[in-house]
């Protein structure tokens, strides 16, 4: 019987294809969104995971997220080094300010200082140099996107004058490269390298220098320290080590996943992606269960006079729903193959910058309920016009 479902159900093309393409249609607009909003939001704390050296990140309390810390007073690193468990303990300063390129044009940048004598938290990825360029007089590495992008410069140099400079924003221009200049809050900042970086959450170039030059540029504020890497000694909890951090010091430790965790949660509640992620999310299970049962019923309607014949010969109302079920599971599974296939192959060949894809587990489990919705609804209700079929529909013409 369940065979007759399956040739019932292919040998009509049409119907077939149209119920496949609705599930198809749900799979596709749920993982390919889905999956883009999982790489979106894989940005957002994307600060903490290119440093992967460190297991605590310890800043003041106040703080949510990892764009937006709060400054500590310098003793704060060394109340956090003496607490026992902790392997070392180096600072960070994070700061976004406003650069002049050669052009004379203004550009927001991410200044972020990295420890002077260990250089953790700097880029691993630096085209053609080390992180002990940082070392040299003025220098900082930027991240090689933006120079392509943000910080194009014109392909000659500006001609400078006393009195009044003239922008210098039309032209040919350049990308950024090594032995160009930034002015950060008026100080001269040399472009010594560029790096290879993960994309970010907000568009904004990314500066890496020491901490001491950092808190130099930075405008002189009391408390300039951003956050503590602590790293955990040998056999010492990193969850444990927090609290004991937090106890003695007051300060805020996280571990590096809590940290992606917080910032993941922080974007999520204050941002109104995931309800337009979620509303064409939505868009996607109606379409799916509107067109595939719509289809479906249409299908079992009209084949009436064949499951009559079937309850004829004595077939009870559980193998008719055998056989709905069947050519539901049947559809569903086609169609979301079908459509987790295709998004994971337009994902691949459109992933950029602008186009991020990251396929997950619960992505995919989403799409299993979503779909599973969708046959369930198609088989009852194309199921309620068989459990009140006769038998004596077959003798009619």
């Amino acid at each position: 019987m369940l065979r007759i479902a399956v040739r019932m159900l292919v040998g009509d093309g049409t119907k077939w294809l149209g119920v496949v393409l609705g599930v198809f249609i749900c799979t596709f607009l749920i993982t390919h969104m889905l999956a883009m909003f999982s790489g979106m939001m894989a940005r957002s704390y994307a600060l903490v995971t290119d440093i992967p050296q460190a297991d605590i990140w310890v800043m003041d309390p106040a703080v949510r997220y990892c764009d937006e810390p709060i400054g500590m007073a310098d003793t704060a690193l060394s109340r956090v080094r003496g607490v026992s468990g902790v392997a070392w303990a180096v600072p960070l300063h994070t700061a976004t300010l406003r650069a002049r390129l050669p052009s004379g044009a203004f550009q927001s940048v991410l200044l972020i200082g990295v420890d002077d004598a260990t250089l953790i938290g700097a880029p691993e990825r630096i085209e053609g140099r080390s992180a002990l360029i940082l070392r040299q007089a003025d220098t900082a590495i930027v991240d090689h996107t933006s120079a392509h992008s943000l910080l194009r410069i014109p392909v000659e140099r500006r001609q400078r004058t006393p009195g009044y400079q003239r922008l210098d924003l039309g032209g040919p221009k350049r990308a950024l490269g090594p032995g160009d200049e930034l002015l950060i809050n008026d100080h001269r900042v040399l472009v010594a390298a560029l790096a290879d970086l993960g994309s970010r959450f907000l568009s904004k170039p990314i500066v890496y220098t020491t901490y001491s030059r950092a808190v130099a540029i930075h405008p002189k504020e009391r408390n300039l320290l951003s956050f503590v890497l602590v790293k955990a000694g040998r056999g010492v909890d990193p969850r444990s080590l927090c609290e004991k951090i937090t106890t003695h010091t007051g300060l805020r430790a996280r571990t590096a996943a809590a940290f992606c965790d917080d910032t993941y949660w922080y974007y999520v509640e204050t941002t109104g992606v995931v309800k337009r992620i979620g509303l064409i999310v939505g868009i996607g299970v109606v379409t799916g269960v509107s067109v595939s049962s719509l289809l479906l019923y249409l299908f079992t309607n009209e084949n009436l006079r064949y499951y009559a014949v079937l309850k004829a010969l004595g077939a009870t109302d559980w193998v008719i729903l055998r056989m709905i079920a069947v050519q539901a599971l049947l559809a569903c599974s086609t169609g979301y193959g079908l459509g987790v296939g295709v998004s994971a192959m337009v994902g691949t060949l459109v992933k950029s910058d602008a186009m991020p894809y990251r396929l997950l587990p619960f992505t995919m489990i989403f799409g299993i309920v979503a779909v599973t919705f969708v046959g369930i609804f198609s088989a009852f209700l194309s199921g309620q016009r068989l459990f009140r079929l006769e038998t004596g529909e077959v003798f009619k013409t």
